[in-house]
């Protein structure tokens, strides 16, 4: 199967106007690292796109210092790659790391679950359920964005459970190395379906059933994968 981009789905969107620099980043490069990353993810900046430092500073209303800051943790992440005289571009999508990536975060997911229904269960069902209630929402007409953030806003209640350290951080990275394929699961009966496994989620946290939230994390996981591929138009056959 050849590398795809990612196809159009839900609601299309204009590329937004920027917040305001500072106004939920602690430095203009994670502004400018933020603003960059939801473009690729939404498909704004699609894949194979030139990343040119000068128009994207004047799009996003910032130096040139902080966009080329930011080139370094796109890279990172994977959203970005660098070639000989061409410069930076989106990275192309490619099955084996959609696979792969999944792998890592179930992993990664099952552990920060696992430990997170030790120590901090209902607490932390307590900051779901807010998200939760928007996911609910927005599963019927999801504008693309919002969904994004409320999606990512829902998870990372998980990791900020874990409180500071190689867990949390490396889970964070390799969240968003994975969320263009994230998105791309996020349409159809998966929205539905996503919502209930979400529901049932913070269900077992609220009631301590660590067993039961490892189980949800590891099928939520598996199921989003399956999502993505279909999203992606990576499903041997289609």
């Amino acid at each position: 199967m050849s590398d795809v981009t990612e196809r159009p789905r839900r609601r299309r969107r204009a590329t937004p106007e920027p917040a305001a620099p500072l106004s939920d980043h602690e430095t203009l490069t994670d502004f400018a690292v933020d603003e960059i990353r939801k473009r690729i993810i939404l498909g704004w900046y699609p894949a194979g796109m030139k990343l040119r430092v000068d128009a994207i500073a004047k799009e996003l209303d910032v130096s040139r210092v902080p966009v080329r800051e930011a080139f370094r943790e796109l890279l990172a992440e994977g959203l970005a790659e660098i070639y000989p005289r061409r410069g930076a571009v989106v990275s192309e999508i490619r099955r084996q790391d959609v696979e792969d990536g999944y792998r890592m975060l179930e992993m990664l997911e099952v552990t920060a679950a696992e430990r997170v229904a030790a120590i901090a269960p209902e607490a932390t069902a307590e900051h779901m359920r807010p998200h939760l209630l928007r996911l609910k929402e927005l599963s019927a007409d999801p504008d693309p964005l919002e969904y994004l953030l409320v999606h990512r806003a829902f998870h990372f209640e998980v990791f900020k459970a874990l409180g500071d350290g190689m867990l949390q951080r490396t889970t964070r990275m390799l969240w968003h190395a994975c969320e263009r394929y994230i998105n791309a699961s996020a349409q159809g009966p998966r929205l539905e379906q996503s919502f209930h496994e979400h529901a049932e989620l913070v269900r077992c946290l609220d009631e301590g059933d660590a067993i039961g939230v490892v189980a949800m994390t590891r099928m939520h996981v598996a199921h989003g994968c399956q999502a993505a591929l279909r999203g992606l138009g990576l499903v041997d056959g289609e």
